[in-house]
């Protein structure tokens, strides 16, 4: 995952990361910090990299070419930059270092292309996600923690029961993006209880605590762009969107938008070759992500692509769930007999005053991304 508004924290002797200054200008495009999960790690769960283009680019041009002097550098400028220091990988990786490499750059000889400059070796799909100053400082504290608890008690990454993203999963959940799920250790026991979960899922309507990258790309593209905002009695049935709005904002919105960072191209990459699309969880007519994943990494809308329109989008859609809106009594009317009037009187004003400001807002951005395009 990739944070607009956090910074690494030097001082810790080990990964962790802080909210930026409140005046730090976040429209830089090499703000932020990138943090990844490696599975040979076994003190720390993740590594935090400054910028998107170390990030994922590794410094690399577009025009320029990837082979054995760039990929080399690359790894010599990771080590002298102390991002991995500190960091402890598992044992049986460790006695394959050669004599002569220092510890930690035969760690960051493992890392790259997996934890920074990802485009070496594969596309990142992203789905963004704005959020607030205090939903980002949130997923920061339950980072920081994860490496905490890791620096007690070890790291110990499993495919199936906590892996990569369960970490990102989490994170978000901090901030009320979405339920938790269970990090389990591994072992038969632990997957099949994943393998319950999956099942308790599919009879609630609920997350399972299995967790892998493509699908996470894919719930945050539909946590950003599908919830109900459009109707005052849809959005009050659905948790996800009562939970945020207890913290002043709602997670579909404008700006959530799908990112792609191409592998470097095949013309000028010596050392990597296009490899299969990630895996993805997927049941058929019950639960199908598949059709999405491939619409949003071959065909994606430009009302997802494209921050104009975009901006459009959503303030026609506020004007409609505004122009739409039913008076308190007549909501009222489509409650069900096991809903709360109380809560749902609560509930009705924040919702339009959120949609409105939202729409203010909105209208705002489009006439500054108008003035900024011209």
């Amino acid at each position: 995952m990739f944070i607009n508004g956090a910074e690494i924290d030097p001082g810790a002797g080990y990964p962790r990361v802080r909210l930026v200054a409140r005046d730090a200008d976040l429209s830089d495009p090499d703000s932020g910090t990138g943090i990844s999960v490696n599975k040979i790690f076994n003190n720390v769960t993740w590594v935090a990299i400054p910028g998107r283009d170390e990030f994922f680019r590794g410094g690399l041009g577009i025009d320029q070419t990837l082979d054995e002097d760039f990929y080399k550098a690359a790894i010599q400028r990771a080590t002298n930059a102390g991002w991995f220091k500190g960091i402890g990988i598992e044992d049986a990786v460790m006695r394959q270092r050669p004599p002569g490499i220092r510890p930690e750059e035969f760690v960051v000889r493992h890392s790259i292309g997996t934890d920074f400059a990802l485009n070496f070796a594969r596309t990142a799909y992203c789905a963004r996600l704005p959020m607030s100053r205090d939903a980002i400082g949130m997923v920061i504290d339950y980072l920081n923690g994860a490496n905490e608890s890791a620096q007690k008690s070890g790291y110990t990454w499993n495919m199936y029961t906590n892996n990569c993203s369960h970490v990102a999963h989490n994170a978000l959940a901090a901030a009320g993006v979405w339920d938790p799920k269970v990090a389990r250790g591994p072992g038969a026991i632990n997957v099949a209880r994943d393998v319950l979960s999956v099942a308790r899922a599919l009879a609630l309507s609920q997350m399972s605590d299995f967790s892998f990258p493509a699908n996470n790309f894919v719930r945050l593209y539909e946590a950003g762009n599908e919830r109900p905002i459009d109707d005052a009695v849809a959005a009050f049935r659905n948790h996800d969107v009562r939970r945020t709005m207890n913290d002043g904002w709602i997670t579909t919105g404008p700006g959530a938008l799908i990112a792609t960072f191409p592998i470097h191209d095949a013309s000028r990459n010596q050392l990597f070759a296009l490899g299969r699309d990630p895996f993805l969880f997927s049941v058929p007519m019950l639960w199908d992500k598949a059709d999405t994943y491939r619409m949003l990494t071959r065909d994606a809308p430009p009302i997802v692509t494209d921050l104009g329109a975009n901006l459009a989008h959503y303030r026609d859609r506020y004007r409609k769930t505004l122009a739409n809106q039913r008076s308190l009594e007549g909501e009222l009317g489509q409650l069900n007999a096991a809903e709360s009037a109380d809560a749902f009187r609560a509930f009705y004003g924040r919702f339009y005053e959120l949609i409105a400001d939202g729409l203010r807002r909105t209208e705002a951005r489009l006439t500054e991304y108008g003035r900024d395009a011209s």
